[in-house]
């Protein structure tokens, strides 16, 4: 590829691990969105990466940042429904016309890759479903962050895109983002030494993937040429219980760290659970074979040795 890719949202978690692989892999980057953390990126991003500062929402801010690229991979997005509900007017501009606005710039800048970070919302959250959960499986959203990406979804689909339907992503990526999620509010523990606190059991499953397992499919999928939109699960296959994930983090935690960090658990409360969910990847093994190829317990390790660094 000799043309550069254009990456939206590269302050973010998934976006600055994006830049960094990308530009690991000696293709030529360019970063775009808010500045806030591009210093930092620039620290961490070996290689051919320049920034561009704009907003999403700024059509001639998108034409300029367009300008000799070849792929674009659009990563800036709300994150999850809290972030949506917290701010429903950002959201929606952000994640529906703003999707609208860089597909439309790409296609006049003539640009003619581009792979779209969805989410596994888009086909329910509580809702009980028949599982798994592929890609030809209905959308019924039903939570607002569901809702938004899965119109999302239907402007991306007018570039010919590719459409990754991400489970839950984890690992340190860049180390430019501390989650907040789940994992992130274990680690925290084990880093305070505090106890990990888990609800109803932990019977809850949810299905993970590594960060840096995205990052190998975003990188194959821009050197790709398809002539049809594509639409891919990127997940593990499996959910896993929380109350497992906590003891991986306890056990790990006293591995490396020698620390033994209690595990509490409280009654459920109902909005803070949903039914398990869990999707197929076989589409994703057979264009990557490799995939997934970092393990639950190779990702918390990851993550734990964060504390120790």
């Amino acid at each position: 590829m000799s043309g550069r890719i254009l990456v939206t949202g590269a302050g973010g978690y998934i976006g600055s691990a994006i830049v960094a692989h990308l530009a690991e892999k000696n293709l030529k980057v360019r970063a775009f969105g808010h500045d806030t953390r591009f210093a930092e990126l620039s620290r961490l991003a070996s290689g051919d990466v320049d920034f561009h500062p704009g907003e999403l929402l700024d059509a001639d801010s998108l034409a300029g940042a367009l300008d000799g690229v070849e792929a674009v991979v659009h990563t800036a997005s709300f994150a999850g429904e809290r972030a949506c509900r917290a701010d429903i007017p950002g959201a929606i501009r952000t994640i529906v016309r703003g999707t609208r606005l860089l597909v439309e710039q790409s296609r006049l800048a003539g640009v003619e890759r581009f792979v779209h970070l969805s989410t596994y919302a888009v086909y329910s959250t509580f809702a009980t479903r028949e599982m798994p959960l592929s890609e030809t499986s209905e959308l019924l959203p039903d939570d607002l962050y569901g809702s938004l990406k899965a119109e999302a979804e239907w402007e991306a689909a007018r570039a010919n895109a590719a459409i990754l339907r991400l489970t839950n992503v984890f690992g340190p990526g860049s180390g430019l983002v501390v989650k907040t999620d789940v994992m992130g509010h274990f680690r925290n523990a084990v880093d305070a030494q505090t106890p990990i606190k888990t609800q109803g059991g932990g019977r809850q499953a949810i299905e993970f993937v590594h960060i840096d397992d995205v990052c190998r499919v975003v990188a194959g999928l821009v050197a790709a040429d398809r002539d049809a939109p594509l639409v891919l699960n990127v997940g593990s296959g499996q959910a896993t219980p929380i109350r497992e994930l906590a003891l991986l983090f306890q056990t790990t935690a006293r591995e490396i760290l020698g620390r033994d960090i209690e595990i509490v658990d409280t009654p459920a409360v109902g909005d803070k659970t949903w039914p398990d969910r869990v999707t197929t990847i076989g589409k994703a093994k057979n264009l990557f074979p490799w995939f997934p190829e970092k393990s639950l317990a190779d990702g918390v390790r990851e993550i734990i040795r964060t504390i120790q660094g």
